[in-house]
């Protein structure tokens, strides 16, 4: 269910006994919390509301809380948080846990404890027995992020319930800074307001001054520099990104991630398709793909291959130690740029 639905549900008391929380937008998981906590009065939470990492506690302590009658008070609420072995991840946790206990609790979960499940992840393993179980028996809650529609139409609602607008462009200037992540846009928007509270409306300009680039959207400018030959430009850029301690295997990630992008764009404009066609098909958002045409739109196709297969040798070179990695990339920048 959604977080309406679930808000929706627990203010007319239709509570079930085990949650849950699937997705990572922060915002969406700190509504959730408050929601359930707000199931308790003030004066009960010390007594009847209890949270376990399971990265650092025994799930063990966490199933017996949840077995235990409530004190003064009609319901106990239990969160259980990372619970790391719903997921193929691997944990550095030395908390050997018991996932057993927790697919017969679920089975059978005490009728006056409300159990909250936060596996903030991006995708659990469906293969285990534990997860399997859980979603057969308990009620699932999406926290995931919205799509650049969704997310377009919440921002525009936050801003006009406060009295604000935001322009076309800068909202997906924002979007885009923000890599769609709906929590970072909410961190983003006081100052915003605050900066547009004459006009009430929040402009290309005030979102280009004020929202810091992501380390995506640098490395983006450190390929248009190597692409524009601009070698002076991309070495200042790359030395900036190492005095940052960002690893050049991130770099070369991104930069993989990017070609790939300016390559699969290019060549489905190359066929007749629209921008909005080829955002909904690549699953970008229109700002990025805008902007993806309009960096290769002078460049060619097979210009491109040749570089992203320069990368790929690249990320092999420096994963199997043929060469001092910060070195490999400054070569290859050198190579294009």
């Amino acid at each position: 269910m959604k977080i309406s639905e679930l808000k929706s549900e627990l203010k007319k008391s239709n509570i079930k006994n085990v949650y849950l929380v699937t997705g990572k937008e922060e915002v969406f998981v700190k509504q959730v919390e408050n929601a359930f906590k707000d199931l308790l009065l003030p004066e009960e939470r010390d007594m009847n509301f209890s949270s376990f990492d399971l990265e650092d506690t025994s799930l063990d302590d966490a199933i017996n809380e949840a077995i235990s009658a409530p004190f003064f008070g009609e319901k106990r609420l239990v969160f259980i948080n990372h619970p790391y072995f719903l997921t193929g991840e691997k944990s550095k946790s030395f908390v050997e846990q018991n996932m057993d206990l927790l697919t017969e609790y679920v089975k059978n979960p005490t009728p006056s404890t409300i159990m909250v499940i936060f596996a903030t992840y991006e995708k659990l393993d469906s293969r285990k027995k534990v997860v399997k179980q859980l979603k057969k028996s308990v009620t699932t809650v999406d926290a995931s992020k919205m799509d650049s529609g969704r997310l377009a139409n919440t921002v525009n609602m936050d801003l006009k319930n406060d009295g604000y607008s935001i322009d076309r462009e800068a909202l997906d200037l924002l979007i885009n800074k923000t890599q769609g992540n709906y929590s970072q846009v909410v961190n983003q928007l006081d100052k915003l307001k605050l900066y547009a509270m004459q006009s009430k409306v929040i402009d290309e300009k005030a979102v280009s001054e004020l929202v810091p680039q992501s380390l995506d959207d640098n490395v983006f400018e450190l390929m248009n520099q190597i692409l524009a030959q601009n070698i002076y430009q991309a070495e200042e850029l790359y030395q900036q990104f190492l005095l940052q301690k960002i690893d050049p295997i991130l770099l070369v990630a991104i930069l993989m991630s990017q070609l790939r992008t300016l390559i699969q764009t290019k060549i489905l404009s190359e066929r007749g398709l629209s921008e909005s066609t080829i955002s909904k098909s690549l699953k970008l958002h229109p700002y990025r793909v805008k902007m993806s045409l309009k960096q290769a739109r002078n460049l060619e196709i097979q210009q491109l291959i040749l570089m992203f297969h320069s990368i790929v040798d690249l990320d092999y070179q420096i994963k199997s130690g043929q060469g001092d990695k910060e070195l490999l990339f400054d070569l290859f920048i050198a190579k294009f740029a």
